[in-house]
């Protein structure tokens, strides 16, 4: 591939990761194994070059901007983002997948004062070293329905990996100047790039609408278009007079519409036909009002001691979601009462017996087969079956990963600062629990249910132990003199107006706190969790524990499934 710079054509590096192009494939019968194929040769060949950045303080090694993402494409160092992540000549610290880091340069971005378009800049490394790089495509070879790979890096998860998403080319460049496709984005993924079937960056992220499937691309065309200019350490507010001209794409005959992918859970629905019966409808009163979730079906191995639940069935699903009064749809027009055997408010699991034989299951000497995720599995199409409708259908987006409690904790609603050796309360927002209790500013912070607070971590960490609902003593010191106020945590507020947090049927409340979960791009609403996930070779990957973000369902490891079930039942 070459890529253009001032007065000539440079060669930029020779490809030779093997590849799945699709010439032909829009005349052939939908063959999901080899599209699943497709995206694993993207990833293992893209992967190593997409990073995460941040601005970076380096006289105290300290991170100043919030994170975004970005794609390497020289082995000098040069980054395609986003302009309205980066300024030209801030510094910036540099991560990649493998765990090296470099210090980079903020370069040429231009962006309209008005609508910030087209939204394009560049970072160059600085650190001295060769470094990984993805190739440069052409997204003038895109087509309406060519297939796309995306992989970023989202701000809530906070993970040092990037995950990965599939979808498709929806739109065209638009009257914006933006391409279209249905690869989920949220913040953090921001600058992070886009590939073709054949691994190529053909564009970069830029902004998302409250619909899932419009996500907003930069052509990686207009970074070839600006090149030079991007190269200078210039903040553009036109676009620049100086054009770069650069050679058609060799390949673009080989990038050809997939017309399927516009619906695969249709095309998929036979296949998914074979996991009927292991995903069914539980519904429960819970804190007064009617409550859905999903329950996995499981078929156990072992003989269960206990002789309350030897003739019937057992189901696992998502214990936040269920309350009391427990029945299950049994798929056939009938209610079934459900007896809750366990609850493991952990990993926010739950067990629950039906007296009567259920057809199917997922076995429980499968559950533990899974003890880890190898790379190459990332890409891997995935199952979330979903009772009476069509499976969703996902990619596996990530390895195992724990996720701290943070956005499922009570809300508190107070801000606390080290002062002279106190942690003192300098911010409560108005109508949070806190102000509800009556807590004041300036007021010393001594305590949490008997816990004593003497440091900054300890005030957060201890806070964020409890649940919305939970009541909490605060002891503390006003005027010298001593408290203790009981408060009420609620769930955490909403966060702002962006898009992203806005999307049909939200997050789950509650959404990590988990010790081995992974995360895939499956499009599920809060109350369809619970139920089980698939390969297409009908390999049990887990159950869906949380929708986490608009780009991120989380999954639960068959491994901590199992050993909440035998250490219940045995």
């Amino acid at each position: 591939m070459n890529i253009i710079r001032p007065g000539k054509i440079v060669p930029l590096f020779f490809i030779y990761l093997f590849c799945f192009v699709f010439e032909g494939y829009a005349q052939q019968s939908f063959d999901a194994k080899r599209i699943e194929a497709a995206t694993s040769a993207v990833i293992k060949k893209a992967y190593p070059a997409c990073v995460r950045l941040w601005g970076f303080d380096t006289v105290k090694k300290v991170q100043n901007s919030a994170q975004f993402t970005g794609v390497v494409v020289t082995g000098e160092g040069h980054i395609l983002t986003a302009a309205h992540a980066i300024l030209p000549g801030k510094i910036y610290l540099v991560n990649f997948p493998d765990g090296r880091t470099a210090v980079a340069k903020g370069m040429g971005r231009i962006a309209s004062e008005t609508q910030g378009r087209p939204d394009i800049a560049m970072v160059k490394i600085i650190t001295k070293g060769i470094w990984p790089s993805a190739e440069i495509g052409w997204s003038s070879s895109l087509k309406i329905n060519s297939m796309c790979v995306s992989i970023g890096y989202p701000t809530t998860l906070n993970q040092k990996l990037p995950s990965i998403r599939f979808g498709r080319i929806s739109r065209l460049t638009d009257f914006w100047g933006f391409m279209v496709s249905t690869c989920l984005m949220e913040p953090g993924d921001s600058g992070g790039p886009l590939f073709d079937d054949q691994g190529r960056v053909v564009g970069i992220h830029s902004r998302i609408d409250v619909d899932e499937k419009i996500n907003y691309e930069i052509p990686v065309d207009i970074f070839r278009k600006y090149w030079t200019a991007l190269n200078e350490a210039k903040d553009y507010k036109t676009l620049p007079t100086k054009e770069d001209t650069f050679k058609p794409d060799p390949q673009e005959k080989t990038i050809q519409p997939i017309a399927e992918l516009e619906n695969m859970e249709k095309q998929l629905n036979k296949l998914a036909l074979n996991f009927n019966g292991s995903c069914l409808k539980i519904s429960s009163n819970l804190k007064g009002l009617p409550q859905q979730a999903y329950g996995t079906v499981l078929s156990l191995d072992f003989k269960v001691s206990n002789p309350k639940f030897k003739s019937g069935s057992f189901l696992v699903s998502k214990n936040s979601l269920i309350g009391n009064d427990v029945y299950v749809d049994n798929g056939e027009a009938k209610n079934l009462n459900l007896v809750v055997v366990s609850r493991d408010t952990e990993n926010d699991l739950i067990l629950l017996y039906v007296a009567a034989k259920l057809k199917f299951g997922v076995k429980l000497k499968n559950l533990a087969d899974t003890t880890s995720l190898k790379f190459n599995e990332l890409g891997k199409f995935l199952l979330s079956a979903l009772p009476q409708q069509y499976s969703s259908i996902s990619v596996l987006g990530s390895t195992y990963f724990g996720l701290d409690k943070k956005f499922s904790s009570g809300f508190f609603g107070a801000s606390a600062t080290f002062i002279n050796k106190q942690i003192v309360l300098t911010r409560i927002a108005r109508g949070s629990p806190a102000e509800t209790a009556g807590l004041l500013l300036q007021d010393q912070i001594t305590g949490i249910n008997g816990t004593s607070i003497s440091l900054p971590p300890d005030y957060g960490r201890e806070i964020m132990k409890y649940n919305p609902g939970d009541t909490i003593h605060i002891e503390g010191i006003r005027n010298s003199v001593s408290y203790r106020l009981p408060v009420i945590l609620t769930a955490m507020p909403t966060m702002g107006n962006h898009p992203a947090d806005h999307f049909v049927g939200g997050k789950s409340s509650r959404r990590d706190g988990f010790k081995a979960v992974f995360t895939h791009d499956a499009v599920i609403k809060p109350e369809e969790c619970g139920g089980p996930v698939f390969d297409l070779e009908g390999k049990f990957y887990g159950i869906n524990v949380a929708r986490f973000s608009r780009t991120s369902s989380l999954v639960l490891s068959p491994q901590v499934i199992s050993g909440f079930v035998l250490k219940s039942l045995q």
